[in-house]
């Protein structure tokens, strides 16, 4: 039987108290109001969206530009606050809204042999995620040589250079001889453990001399690669430096280059890439062997890109000139003359131009042509210097005449110098010869004048630089020195 009272008394104590907490709840509901509402009279202040930087070059176009960070032209103009009546110039800052979050000054290097993202990414001092998410990496294998890397730069104390952490050495002996905190030579190489070092990686110090990555070869030494990107009709180096004798081979689109000795453990091979190569990527391959019977491979994916050559008008010449006949006895003379690689650079610095007086280039290396309205194309294989008969012609470097060939049905009078190294010169449709095979020529020296024999049109100088036989740009040559 159940107490009536006490039940009453019961429920009117449970009803107070939740009474009073109900008001409690209100009243804490009123204070944490003014709490907010003092809160929200004053702005929150949003932090501002970081942006990297992009120094406009010369040619640069706004459109370009978003097309290289992919991105529109509206997102630009809208982040930099840009209207119609801007006008873009060269060293503007321009800020690229794809890449919102990051900041520093973009910049880009091509990819060299032995790079990878983690040197990049001690050398630049970059996240690997912020390297990867710049240029857009979906796997390691698109790190092949030649292509452009994007980087923000930043701020460091001073330029960093890669050392070759050497077998049996510790990376704490490395730091001492670098004169370099051990711990912090590891944060700046990304180690979380010096034990992690391994031999023959590069790890970047500092030094007063910024360099490039330099692949070291257990071992052997170093290789690197010259003149990038490579390009249809380009010249490139591979350059291998060896404490020790070491052979070294290569091969790269099935052509391998003779490398030279030059002296103090160095040896180089000039390589030109044939300006009707497929634009794509192509594996490059080398070999070491030292004496004592070590060897060593590397192989790494290079990137050919396009010469972007031109169209010549039709031309109309001595159907003679084409005859298959003709063509392939003048092509086997001259596979013969360029096949040796002497193993002298006879040349210094820039080629001197063939033809001071030439009033003009007529025609460019590389440019697709047709003859006597046959639809078969061609390619030229030099640069043709126009200006009328007997102009002078010089040689643009030391080196010795392998060919003084008169009378030749497609390429006239005819000179060939060989100025070392696998690098030969070439000058056609002469008027006249004016050296003998076999004599040394100095730069400048005269060596014939300009005609038009052979398969010509008019008096004007093709002058044609190759490299183990295969025709490259000789406008190279002449805007830069080679080593």
């Amino acid at each position: 039987m159940v107490n009536l009272f006490s039940m009453k008394d019961y429920t009117k104590s449970v009803k107070g108290r939740a009474q009073k907490a109900f008001t409690l709840f209100l009243v804490l509901l009123l204070f944490a109001g003014l709490l907010l509402g003092g809160a929200s009279s004053k702005p929150v202040q949003a932090q501002a969206t970081t942006y990297p930087e992009y120094v406009v070059k010369p040619g640069d176009s706004l459109l370009w530009i978003a097309a290289k960070f992919n991105t529109t032209l509206e997102a630009i103009m809208s982040v930099n606050q840009l209207g119609p009546e801007n006008t873009l110039h060269p060293g503007d800052k321009i800020k690229i809204p794809s890449l919102a979050g990051m900041q520093g000054i973009l910049s880009s290097e091509y990819v060299g042999l032995g790079t990878s993202l983690i040197s990049l990414s001690r050398r630049s001092q970059a996240e690997l995620s912020q390297l990867i998410r710049l240029n857009r990496i979906t796997s390691p294998s698109e790190l092949f040589i030649g292509r452009e890397i994007l980087m923000t730069d930043v701020d460091q104390e001073s330029p960093t250079a890669p050392n070759t952490l050497l077998e049996g050495q510790s990376f704490l002996e490395m730091a001492i001889k670098s004169n370099v905190n051990p711990w912090s030579l590891g944060r700046r190489n990304l180690l979380q453990n010096a034990n992690h070092a391994i031999p023959q990686d590069s790890f970047y110090v500092p030094s007063s001399v910024a360099q490039l990555d330099a692949l070291a070869i257990p071992g052997v030494g170093s290789i690197s690669i010259g003149n990038l990107p490579l390009r249809q009709g380009d010249t490139y180096y591979l350059s291998v430096e060896s404490p020790g004798k070491v052979q070294v081979k290569s091969e790269l689109l099935e052509f391998s280059p003779q490398f030279t000795d030059i002296g103090d453990g160095k040896q180089i091979a000039y390589v030109g890439i044939h300006a009707l190569t497929e634009p794509g990527v192509y594996p490059l391959s080398m070999s070491f062997t030292r004496d004592d019977g070590f060897e060593y491979r590397f192989d790494q994916l290079v990137v050919i890109k396009s010469g972007n050559y031109a169209t010549d008008r039709p031309l109309k010449v001595d159907p003679a000139t084409l005859d298959g006949d003709n063509i392939r006895a003048e092509d086997a003379i001259f596979r013969s003359l360029l096949a040796p690689v002497t193993p002298v650079q006879h040349w210094d610095g820039l080629f001197y131009s063939p033809a001071q007086d030439a009033d003009c280039v007529i025609s460019t290396f590389g440019s697709r042509r047709t003859y006597n309205d046959d639809p078969k194309i061609y390619y030229h294989t030099g640069l043709d210097l126009g200006y009328c008969k007997g102009t002078d012609v010089y040689a643009p470097a030391v080196g010795k005449v392998v060919g003084a060939l008169p009378s030749l049905i497609v390429r006239g009078n005819t000179v060939v110098i060989d100025h070392g190294l696998g690098v030969y010169t070439i000058y056609m449709h002469l008027e006249e010869i004016l050296v003998e095979e076999g004599a040394m020529v100095e730069r400048g020296q005269l060596i014939g004048v300009i005609g038009t024999t052979g398969r010509s049109t008019g008096p004007h100088l093709h002058f044609e630089v190759d490299i183990q036989g295969t025709p490259v740009n000789p406008a190279t040559w002449l805007r830069r020195a080679f080593p």
